[in-house]
């Protein structure tokens, strides 16, 4: 018993270490590891399921990077299954964010309709949502204020999970691509007329972009999620996610995919994406719940189905 212990101790030692620039709250950070310690990590802390079944809550681990041999899982069902594994806690808690930050935007939207007016902290906030989510106006005064909540409560909203983890998985090709291990990239966002970035494959004459590289993939997802929420391309989705949210529909990234039918960038992309979040379910993790507390060992050790 006791060296079982210890070499739990020891595994938590390698593959757990401080965190980066990013806040992870009370959650176990994994900064390195192989597919197979992983796995016994999993295990260990109970993360069996790789889609939400009920009454079961996610749990914190989060994975800074990929794990160093995960590209060379030759069995696609259990490289993808973990893929979605890995990246469900950080869309969980990045949403969790998105909806504390709204939130907190409407709680101020609520002192100004009483007060008709904000002091100038609460302004200077508004004034950092406004431009974290680009929203622009020339407007003065009472007026911008109006135009500022009334813009920032179209897109400050959810960017569900099945979305996120499902563009991810067409964008790297389920974790394989250069991209993820070389820039902890997620989703080939583009850097234009930079030093900075990884070079596209294959391209020989346009030097002027390269693709985004992030100290982490938590970086990467809180990025894309935002530029979903703020980009004037995402402008018809978020309208039509606004007017399910107001009518009460349960989350779904489906209606997402289906809102951005004419936004494809590339042919049977939508559809691709849509098949992908059906295949996998990953429209259950949607409602998921992200466990409040810090993960915990658990005594007995179930196998994976």
């Amino acid at each position: 018993m006791k060296k079982i212990f210890i070499s739990i101790l020891y595994l938590i030692f390698l593959v757990f270490s401080p965190t980066t620039n990013a806040d992870y709250g009370n959650g176990l950070v994994i900064t390195q590891t192989t597919t197979s310690k992983l796995e016994k990590i999993y295990q260990q802390y109970g993360y069996e399921h790789y889609i939400a079944v009920q009454d079961y809550h996610i749990p914190q681990i989060y994975l800074e990077h990929f794990p160093t041999d995960f590209s060379t899982i030759s069995d696609f069902k259990k490289r993808n299954e973990l893929f979605i594994k890995i990246l469900t806690p950080l869309a969980l808690k990045i949403n969790q964010e998105i909806m504390q930050e709204r939130a907190k935007m409407i709680k101020l939207q609520k002192t100004f309709l009483q007060k008709s007016s904000l002091s100038v902290s609460e302004t200077n906030y508004l004034e950092q949502l406004a431009k974290k989510y680009d929203v622009f106006t020339r407007l003065k005064g009472k007026e911008r204020i109006e135009l500022q909540f009334n813009q920032l409560e179209l897109k400050i909203n959810q960017v569900y999970p099945s979305f996120l983890i499902g563009i991810s998985a067409i964008e790297t090709d389920w974790g394989t691509s250069r991209i993820v291990y070389e820039g902890n990239a997620l989703y080939k966002e583009l850097v234009w007329h930079s030093t900075e970035g990884l070079k596209p494959d294959g391209e020989t004459e346009d030097h002027t972009y390269k693709i985004r590289i992030f100290p982490n993939l938590y970086e990467s997802m809180k990025s894309f999620a935002l530029k979903f929420n703020s980009n004037v391309a995402y402008e018809h989705a978020r309208f039509l996610r606004n007017l399910r949210y107001k009518a009460g529909i349960n989350p779904s990234g489906r209606s997402t995919v289906h809102s951005m039918l004419f936004q494809s960038p590339l042919e049977n992309y939508i559809g691709i994406l849509d098949y992908t979040i059906t295949f996998y379910k990953l429209m259950l993790l949607d409602q998921a719940p992200l466990n409040p507390n810090p993960p915990k060992l658990i005594k007995n050790i179930k196998k994976n189905k």
